[in-house]
């Protein structure tokens, strides 16, 4: 029977010797041939009685080389399964293999040799001897104060109010176009809302003193801060209703209008009271203002925790790589992959090769890691991990048990996407990693402002993209 060796060179290359015996590929290929000889139309030859001398040699080459090849693949893939030793890549042809011919005039046993990559033994170093820092972003309490008003203000009850206006009030004008003092034959006619506080200074200052029903003069084109004619011609004029936007940049439109508040609106600010806090963050959560204020600022330093989190993950990595510097076959390695990348030039493999290996290390030392930490994906995780997704696509909170059923739907259809189900086993496996190494690592917080973290974030991104500039630039 096909029998595989391996003979170890040094401790990261070895070489595999199959061998296939004539005894064993010989019934298949007569089977093989027979099937031909039922199903092939060869002129001067009833079919069925091609006689095997003329299927030899018109198609025995191809048949015995395509059941050799399938045999030395079920070989290599039954002993990558279960040798014990780890093997990186893939088995490559190696430079010792003298060229096969398949003759089958003169059939015979053929032998096979394969080069190897062998992953290095090691043990993980220096996780439990380091200590890490956490940016703690600290969140300062004008920003908890402008978002409390914020809240109170979305939270608030809509009104309409006659008596005056206020600069987070939207105004609703009816507008006519003015030729001198009087409305112009077929002028525009318009209705539109405005934000007060987005008014120019002038215009807010005059609208600021009106009430609704009353009248004044404008021009739209001057009406709101950072605006633009085409803005204008659109939302204010009402313009947007010609079939070509050309047409409507040509209609000519006066500057001055007679302006009729016909709406104004208003929210007025929610209470800090028990019905505001539950309102906001869930029943009976929190009680007092203090109490607010402090888990408010909680979840908005959270918004920084997963950048946080990112960055600690980041030196946790590099330390590990640099306590644990893995030889690697890497002439086996560079020859496997140019084999693999056949469009790549050389020049791009060697200049890339030293990421690839780091990128390997780190592999190695994950997967040590994972078998140490016992960590474990399970089907129910994933689909678990699905139907998070999905709730968050609806707002998180407030999930009827109709919309339940309507999650569990849409994830049992995401789970038949293999790419999408590959994605969430990777990025469930990869916190339960990160969580594991943090409970063995010493993790100290740092605070550190909103800005400089910012800073911190730029200067990395920056970094990166330089990297990715400069890579480009040499590629071409």
């Amino acid at each position: 029977m096909p029998q595989v060796v391996r003979e170890d060179i040094d401790n990261l290359n070895a070489v595999l010797t199959v061998s296939i015996p004539k005894d064993d590929y010989l019934p298949l290929f007569n089977t093989e041939l027979r099937k031909y000889r039922k199903d092939a139309r060869i002129k001067g030859f009833r079919q069925g009685k091609t006689p095997t001398g003329v299927l030899k040699k018109m198609f025995g080459k191809a048949v015995l080389g395509e059941i050799i090849n399938k045999m030395l693949q079920e070989q290599l893939t039954d002993f990558m399964v279960n040798d014990p030793v780890e093997i990186l890549g893939q088995p490559i042809p190696s430079d010792t293999q003298a060229p096969v011919e398949f003759d089958v005039k003169d059939l015979q046993d053929y032998t096979f040799k394969f080069d190897i990559g062998l992953a290095p033994t090691f043990e993980v170093e220096g996780l439990d001897s380091e200590t890490y820092e956490k940016y703690a972003v600290e969140i300062p309490a004008e920003m908890v104060e402008e978002e409390v008003q914020n809240l109170l203000q979305r939270n608030g009850d809509q009104v309409f109010p006659e008596d005056g206006i206020e600069e987070k009030d939207i105004v609703t004008f009816d507008i006519i176009e003015l030729e001198g003092d009087a409305p112009k034959e077929g002028g525009i006619t318009h209705e539109f809302g405005v934000l007060v506080e987005r008014m120019e200074d002038d215009m807010k200052a005059a609208v600021l003193k009106l009430k609704l029903g009353d009248e004044l003069k404008l021009n739209p084109f001057q009406l709101e801060k950072d605006t633009t004619d085409k803005y204008v011609r659109k939302y204010f004029l009402g313009l947007e209703g010609e079939e070509e936007e050309e047409e409507a940049e040509e209609i000519a439109v006066g500057d001055q209008f007679q302006a009729e508040i016909t709406k104004v609106s208003r929210v007025n600010k929610a209470e800090l009271n028990q019905d505001f806090f539950d309102k906001v963050f869930g029943p009976e959560e929190v009680s007092t203002e203090e109490e607010f204020k402090a888990k408010l600022s909680e979840n908005m330093s959270k918004t920084y925790d997963s950048q946080a989190e990112a960055l600690l993950f980041r030196d946790i990595q590099q330390r590990l790589l640099d306590s644990n510097k893995l030889a690697l076959p890497e002439d086996f390695l560079k020859r496997w992959l140019a084999m693999s990348n056949e469009n790549v030039s050389s020049e791009v493999l060697e200049k890339e090769f030293p990421a690839f290996a780091d990128n390997l290390r780190w592999t190695l030392i994950r997967s040590k890691l994972n078998k140490s930490f016992e960590i474990e994906v399970s089907p129910e995780e994933v689909k678990e991990t699905f139907k998070n997704k999905i709730r968050g696509y609806f707002g998180g909170a407030g999930i009827t048990p109709d919309m339940e059923s309507m999650v569990e739907s849409m994830a049992e259809r995401m789970l038949q996407d293999e790419k999408q189900v590959n994605e969430i086993y990777e990025e469930v496996s990869s916190n339960k990693f990160f969580e594991a190494v943090v409970e063995k690592v010493a993790v100290t917080d740092k605070s550190i402002s909103i800005e400089d973290f910012q800073a911190v974030i730029q200067k990395i991104e920056e970094e990166r993209a330089a990297e990715q500039a400069a890579q480009l630039g040499e590629e071409e």
